[in-house]
């Protein structure tokens, strides 16, 4: 069957059409005497639909103008091409957004995601690696996470895991290693030279009360006049207490004290211990901080593996996996937070600018439309596909990042992708489970996403996620460049979900902002030169500092280590020999390692600020997309419009001298300023 198509993608059209079901494209916009396509229909996919301009504008029909997208985020009518022929566009989807369609095998549902290639590390993935040296914790919880379990993973934006995961098992050698000989030595010094050992202790317990080190590249002169004080009477201190245990061994058996404390081997054994723990402390931070300053520096590449200690073959196997899984676009996930790993959510904690919404209308015709003669003057319902919806709203969100945009117009760090959720709780026979490798699929086809979508009420719930990593572009003038780039770390997310059952369309919107890495791990950018005397400094600074505090967690530190690298190891066994034995598997991602490693609100006003201008920008364009196509299809949309009014007026600003605040909605807010 062959018929008239629209001269801009080719879709389909009836008689009666004014503008194209599936671009939009108004069909008395194609030039007179042009070629009219023909077509055979095809299944609707949006996947395999070509990239199409937004909706035209329908006069009377459009959001009024309070509600309207601002002129600032529209593509201007000059910057669109003249010819309706189709020109060439940038893919639907970047190369940063999802990995290649070909990760699900052909016939298959269901697949395991395409690692990518490693890159430079990104600022937050450096920050997330140091993290693995300053916080043992964080490393234990990334480890028995990602490597001692089969767990589904989180996808990561913004981050690599492969990295993380190499040093948080550097650092936890490292650590193993520290507490390992300090543990020895310490049960050597109580066995053979009792009371120096116990001097050496009360040493750095003094030494403990020196100011933390400060890593900011400039004088710590201060801090170093009241350490060395500091310093100077734990000297003294100790030189009293040595004399004394000196002067007490006439009067005493040599036993009392250590088999080698007699005489002026007291002063002897104490300098050597000394001399020995002193060496293993400062070589870890030396050891530790060198590797934050040249593996973590601005730029740093990714870890492919080279410098690293190969792992166990299984452990090597797993962050292969886990490379390959981040990058899905399912998350399985435990618990009760469908969007882990992007921040927080109104669900989570209620905040400034960050609420969810929904609208729900019937499908029924407009008043006056087409076929008005069929089915009345109001009347009818109009059938929408969701899958169409949401390859127009996709369209229309890349349009931020259009290249036909002036370079600082566009919202250059923009990623538009697939998100797809569901509880890990699943039976091992699970289409989503690998029967062969035993863990979680992470990737799904386009197939399977457009039945996702057109079935709302399945295990599995598709969204629309638009990320914006709040990524400043450098400011250029002439020519010259002004200022450098600023990253904010802020991402900015927005799910959106189609919904149609019942003749009733559903259209919901969750907004959520990830906060930056936390402070503490951004020691990488602060750190010395190592050739420079302040990173020596320093180093010794940061040893005294913490030598008590290391000395006293060695023995617990070295058993708590082997127990837990032993129950990684029989957790990772016992998952497998589970399939066996249950017919319900737990497969749910646990946590997210960039939220592990997150502050719990944005630092500045100014991240604040920017993550509620991308909520709303991204808001105001979905809910004029979803007007514009339905309008385009017939829809009536009395509904839909005083409700999106109700959605965008709240958070009304009145400034001036009144008294009259006004905001509408449930959840609306005012803020009321005057002179």
């Amino acid at each position: 069957m062959t018929g008239r198509g629209c001269a801009q993608c080719g879709s389909p059209l009836a008689a009666d059409d004014v503008f194209c079901g599936n671009c939009g494209t108004r069909v008395s916009a194609a030039p007179a005497g042009a070629p009219t396509a023909t077509f055979a229909p095809p299944a609707p996919s949006y996947r395999s639909a070509p990239a199409a301009e937004a909706a035209p504008a329908a006069g009377p029909e459009r959001l009024p103008e309070a509600v309207r997208l601002p002129e600032a985020v529209r593509l201007p009518e000059a910057a669109r091409p003249a010819d309706p022929a189709p020109a060439p566009r940038p893919p639907t989807r970047p190369g940063p957004a999802v990995p290649p369609a070909e990760a699900v095998p052909a016939g298959r549902f269901f697949g395991h995601a395409a690692a990518r290639p490693a890159g430079p590390m990104s600022n937050a993935t450096r920050y997330l690696c140091a993290a693995a040296y300053l916080n043992p914790a964080f490393a234990n919880k990334v480890l028995s996470e990602l490597v001692g379990s089969h767990r589904a993973v989180v996808p990561s934006r913004g981050i690599d895991l492969v990295p993380i995961i190499r040093h948080c098992l550097q650092a936890r050698k490292m650590q193993l290693a520290r507490d390992v000989l300090l543990v020895i030595l310490l049960l050597a010094g109580f066995i053979l030279a009792t009371l120096p050992t116990i001097s050496v202790i009360f040493l750095a317990f003094v030494l403990g009360f020196l100011p933390g080190v400060e890593w900011e590249r400039k004088s710590v002169g201060v801090r170093l006049l009241a350490g060395a004080g500091v310093i100077a009477a734990a000297v003294v201190v100790a030189v009293v207490w040595f004399l004394i245990s000196f002067l007490s061994q006439a009067s005493r058996t040599f036993s009392s004290f250590g088999l080698l404390a007699t005489g002026a081997s007291v002063i002897v054994t104490s300098l050597a211990f000394v001399c020995l723990i002193a060496a293993t402390l400062i070589t870890y931070c030396y050891v530790r901080n060198r590797t934050l300053s040249d593996r973590l520096s601005p730029g740093a590449p990714g870890a492919d593996g080279s410098g690293f200690d190969r792992q166990p073959d299984r452990v090597e196997a797993r962050i292969a996996e886990v490379d390959a899984a981040q990058q899905g676009n399912v998350t399985l996930f435990d618990g009760q937070n469908p969007f882990i790993g992007t921040g927080s959510t109104p669900f989570s904690r209620a905040g400034e600018r960050e609420r969810a919404w929904s609208i729900a209308i019937e499908l029924d015709r407009a008043k006056g439309g087409k076929d008005a003669a069929l089915w009345g003057e109001h009347g009818g319902y109009v059938p929408v596909d969701p899958v169409e919806l949401q390859q127009c709203l996709r369209e229309r969100l890349l349009k931020l990042n259009d290249p036909e945009l002036p370079v600082n117009e566009r919202i250059s760090a923009l990623i538009v992708d697939d998100h797809i959720v569901g509880e890990g709780q699943r039976r091992w026979d699970s289409p989503l489970i690998d029967p062969v490798r035993k863990i979680p699929y992470s990737q799904a086809g386009p197939e399977t996403i457009d039945a996702l979508i057109r079935h709302p009420q399945a295990g599995l719930r598709y969204y629309q996620r638009a990320s914006v990593s709040d990524e400043g572009q450098a400011v250029w003038a002439g020519g010259r460049q002004v200022i450098d780039g600023a990253d904010q770390e802020v991402t900015v997310s927005a799910f959106i979900y189609v919904a149609v059952e019942g003749r009733m369309f559903y259209l919901e919107f969750v907004p959520a902002v990830l906060s930056p890495v936390l402070r503490r791990y951004h020691v990488v950018d602060r750190l010395p030169k190592l050739t420079s005397g302040q990173f020596l400094l320093k180093v010794v600074l940061d040893a005294a500092s913490s030598a008590f505090r290391d000395m006293l967690h060695a023995p617990a530190g070295v058993i708590g280590t082997l127990l837990r690298m032993l129950a990684e190891h029989r957790s990772f066994s016992e998952e497998i020999d589970a399939a066996t034995d249950y017919v319900y598997a737990d497969v749910g991602a646990h946590i997210s390692v960039r939220e592990l490693g997150a502050a719990l609100l944005p630092r500045t006003y100014i991240q604040r600020l920017d993550a509620a201008k991308y909520t709303q920008i991204i808001e105001r364009l979905v809910t004029e997309t979803v007007l514009d196509f339905l309008v385009a299809k017939g829809v009536d949309t009395t509904a839909y419009r005083a409700r999106a009014q109700m959605i965008l007026n709240t958070g009304t600003f009145i400034a001036g001298n009144t008294n009259t605040n006004i905001a509408m909605g449930t959840q609306a807010s005012v803020t009321a300023t005057g002179r």
